[in-house]
C-alpha cells in the first residue's frame, strides 16, 4: 500500500481520467462565479434606474415591465395561458399599488387606523374585479386593462390652480375612494351590472382620475336592477326615527357617526346608505353615502356620494330620458355593441368598468354643445358638498393646466388598432399611468 503523500499526487497527476473530469468542472465553476461578478456590477446601475422612478422599488415588476406585459396581453398571437398569467402578474402589480395608496391614506387621513383598515376589505375587492374580468376564454378576452402605477395621494391631490380651484382635501378624495371600493363591491356581490358616466367618464380618459375639481363619482345601472340596490343597501326612509338629520356643512369628512347598523354584515357595509333622489327635472337616482360623512347643508344625504342612475334597455339599445337636454343623468340612445365588452378603465387606484367606444359614449352621455372634454376644460358649475351653485364658472383650453394637474397622453397603433394612453405630470417628471385597449379609431385629443 502506498503511505506517501507525494506518491498519491503523482498517480493523481498521471491518471487522465481522474484529471480531465477534473478541469471541466473547474472552467465550470470559473464561468458561474465570473457571471455572479458582472451581474454584481450591473446592480448598483439598474438600481439608480430605479431610483428615478421611486415607486418601482415597492413593486414586483417596474414600470417598463408592466408595459411590457400591456403590449403582450393584447398582442393576437399570445395563447390564452399566457395571457391569463400575464393578467395574474398585473393584478398582482395592482394589488401592491393599492395596499400602498391605503395604507399611506391612512396613515394621513386617521389617527385611528384600526377603523380605516376595518372600512376596507381590499382582499374582497380585488376578487371581485379579478373574478369578474378575468379572461376565461377568447370571448371574454379583456379589451382595455391598465394601473396607475406610480400614485402618491400626498403629491397628486396637493396640487391646485388659481382658475380652476378645488376645494376636495386629500382625505376628502380617499374617502371618496374608500366609498367607491365599498360600492363596487356590494354592486358585484348582488350582480348589478354597472359603469362610468358623466364628469366620472371625462375623468378617466382625461386624468385617469376622478377630474381633479370634481367632488362625486356618477354610474349608469340597468334600471331592472334598482330593486337590487334598494336591498343591497341601507335605506335612509328606514332610518328617519333613528337618524338626526342636522342641517350642518363639515369642509372634511370625520369618523364619527350618529346611527350605526347592528353587526349583521361585513364592517365595511355597516353604515352604507342609498338614498332614492328626484331631482328638478324629474330624474331618479340614487345617492349612496356612508353615516360616517358630514350631512349636505338643507338635504337629506352625505358628502362624498355616489351618484347611481338607472338606464333602459331594449334588445338592441340603451338608453335614459333621452327628452331631457342636459346631463343629470340622461343618455341618448346608443347601441349595446358600443358599451360592451365593458373595458376596465383607471379611476385613481382603482379599476373600474366603462363603456367600450368612448366617442359614441361621450356623445350619448354628456351634453358637449360646441366644447370637446379634451379641450376645454370647466370648473364645476354646482357643489355638491355645499349643495349650491358655483359662485363662479370658467371653461378654458386644457393645455393651459398642463402644469397644474396631471393629463392623459394617447397614441393610436393603426396596423395593431391598439390605443395607449400615458399620464403625464411635470411636477415628477416622469410617467405616472399606462393604459392600453382595442380602439377602432382614434378618439381625437387636442392635447
Amino acid at each position: 500500500m502506498y503511505t506517501n503523500p507525494v506518491i498519491y499526487a503523482r498517480l493523481i497527476i498521471n491518471n487522465r481520467r481522474f484529471w480531465i473530469p477534473c478541469m471541466f468542472l473547474f472552467c465550470l465553476c470559473a464561468i458561474t462565479i465570473a457571471i455572479q461578478q458582472s451581474d454584481k456590477v450591473e446592480t448598483p446601475i439598474s438600481t439608480q434606474v430605479l431610483q428615478d422612478f421611486p415607486y418601482s422599488l415597492s413593486n414586483s415588476l417596474s414600470y417598463n415591465e408592466v408595459k411590457l406585459l400591456l403590449d403582450q396581453l393584447f398582442n393576437s398571437e399570445t395563447s390564452l395561458l399566457n395571457i391569463q398569467s400575464i393578467w395574474n402578474k398585473l393584478i398582482e402589480v395592482w394589488r401592491e399599488i393599492l395596499t400602498k395608496f391605503l395604507r399611506d391614506a391612512c396613515e394621513l387621513c386617521h389617527q385611528n387606523d384600526s377603523y380605516c383598515y376595518e372600512s376596507i376589505d381590499i382582499n374582497r375587492y380585488i376578487y371581485y374585479i379579478n373574478e369578474s374580468f378575468y379572461p376565461i376564454n377568447e370571448i371574454k378576452r379583456p379589451v382595455g386593462m391598465g394601473i396607475y402605477y406610480y400614485f402618491d395621494l400626498k403629491t397628486l391631490r396637493s396640487v391646485n390652480n388659481s382658475i380652476l380651484p378645488t376645494d376636495v382635501s386629500q382625505c376628502d378624495y380617499f374617502h371618496m375612494i374608500q366609498l367607491m371600493m365599498n360600492v363596487q363591491i356590494i354592486l358585484h356581490q348582488s350582480q348589478i351590472k354597472y359603469f362610468l358616466t358623466k364628469g366620472t367618464l371625462i375623468g378617466v380618459l382625461r386624468h385617469h382620475d376622478v377630474i381633479p375639481w370634481d367632488t362625486d363619482i356618477d354610474l349608469f345601472i340597468p334600471s331592472s336592477a334598482t330593486q337590487k340596490i334598494l336591498r343591497a343597501f341601507r335605506q335612509l326612509d328606514s332610518l328617519s326615527t333613528k337618524l338626526p338629520l342636522k342641517t350642518t356643512t363639515a369642509t372634511t369628512t370625520t369618523e364619527s357617526s350618529t346611527a350605526r347598523a347592528p353587526k349583521d354584515r361585513p364592517s365595511f357595509q355597516n353604515d352604507l346608505i342609498v338614498y332614492r333622489f328626484i331631482n328638478v327635472h324629474k330624474v331618479t337616482s340614487y345617492k349612496i353615502f356612508s353615516l360616517r360623512s358630514p350631512i349636505v347643508n338643507r338635504t337629506n344625504y352625505r358628502w362624498p356620494k355616489i351618484d347611481i342612475f338607472p338606464y333602459e334597455e331594449n334588445a338592441t339599445h340603451i338608453y335614459a330620458y333621452p327628452k331631457h337636454q342636459h346631463n343629470l343623468g340622461t343618455m341618448n340612445y346608443i347601441a349595446k355593441t358600443n358599451v360592451e365588452p365593458i373595458y376596465l378603465r383607471i379611476l385613481g387606484p382603482l379599476l373600474v368598468p366603462s363603456p367600450r367606444n368612448l366617442r359614441l359614449s361621450i356623445k350619448a352621455m354628456i351634453k358637449l354643445g360646441r366644447s370637446n372634454v379634451f379641450y376645454a376644460c370647466e370648473g364645476n358649475t354646482f357643489l355638491h358638498r355645499y349643495n349650491r351653485g358655483s359662485v363662479e364658472t370658467w371653461r378654458i383650453p386644457c393645455k393651459e393646466l398642463q402644469n397644474s394637474y396631471p393629463l392623459v397622453k394617447n397614441e393610436r397603433n393603426a396596423t395593431s388598432s391598439l390605443c395607449f394612453e400615458e399620464l403625464k405630470f411635470p411636477h415628477l417628471n416622469q410617467s405616472l399611468s399606462l393604459y392600453k385597449y382595442r380602439c377602432e379609431e382614434d378618439l381625437q385629443r387636442t392635447l
